[in-house]
């Protein structure tokens, strides 16, 4: 469903200053529109965007970007803005998953998914997910993909979730650098800001840990997800 933004209410969306997506407008970086002399905004178009430029800040621009988000959840304590406790169990993790195509993985994490009780419409997940990565890839170097639902949706899922499936043999998913990816976390959070700060708090841990090799050593469900946990401390232990 189409819904219109204000340049404030953009702003407010995406948690950035004004003079961020000012600047974004101005580049030709950003949708949007002109409406006489305002700029206004698709919101499902602006939420796509959003996600991707998260995932493809460089590491000088990730880190006070995932910092200002944890400031507004966790103002006292930023130490404390633990998020994956919240949304990944070992009941949502796969090892060793046979997935042979792009289409069968969005398939295989729509059916994990389904069979946990997390879904409303498993039809309109696996839609939503396909439409994404026909926009753009969520695959990243080093073998992971975070793929999302096109349009961040409270009325899809149950609760928010993550599910983590690690592949048998790394696939062509579409990664910029051509690299296979064989690690898959599905992020849904049914709620746009958490959703960009799920993805933010991710992507720095796998740039600033060892979560991604510790994730492909994990013998258990169990394991996997305490690496996870463990990945996250870290990368809030770095917060000032």
């Amino acid at each position: 469903m189409y819904e219109q933004l204000s340049f404030q209410q953009a702003c407010a969306r995406l948690r950035i200053p004004e003079e961020r997506l000012r600047d974004a407008v101005k580049f030709g970086e950003v949708p949007c529109r002109r409406q006489g002399e305002d700029v206004v905004f698709d919101a499902a178009e602006l939420d796509v965007w959003a996600s991707r430029r998260i995932m493809a800040l460089r590491k000088k621009d990730l880190l006070p970007e995932h910092t200002a988000s944890t400031r507004l959840d966790a103002p006292k304590n930023l130490r404390d803005d633990l998020l994956l406790p919240h949304l990944l169990k070992p009941a949502y993790v796969t090892l060793d998953s046979r997935s042979k195509t792009k289409k069968s993985v969005i398939r295989d994490l729509v059916d994990l998914a389904e069979a946990q009780g997390l879904l409303y419409d498993p039809a309109d997940l696996l839609r939503q997910l396909t439409d994404r990565e026909n926009f753009s890839s969520t695959a990243l170097p080093g073998g992971i993909a975070l793929p999302h639902p096109h349009h961040p949706d409270p009325y899809l899922i149950a609760e928010p979730f993550m599910l983590i499936v690690r592949n048998l043999r790394p696939i062509w998913f579409g990664a910029e650098d051509d690299t296979p990816t064989d690690i898959f976390c599905l992020v849904c959070c049914g709620e746009n800001l958490r959703h960009l700060h799920v993805l933010a708090r991710l992507c720095m841990m796998i740039r600033e840990t060892d979560f991604l090799r510790d994730v492909r050593a994990a013998l258990t469900p169990e394991e996997l997800t305490e690496a996870a946990f463990a990945a996250e401390r870290a990368v809030l232990a770095q917060l000032r």
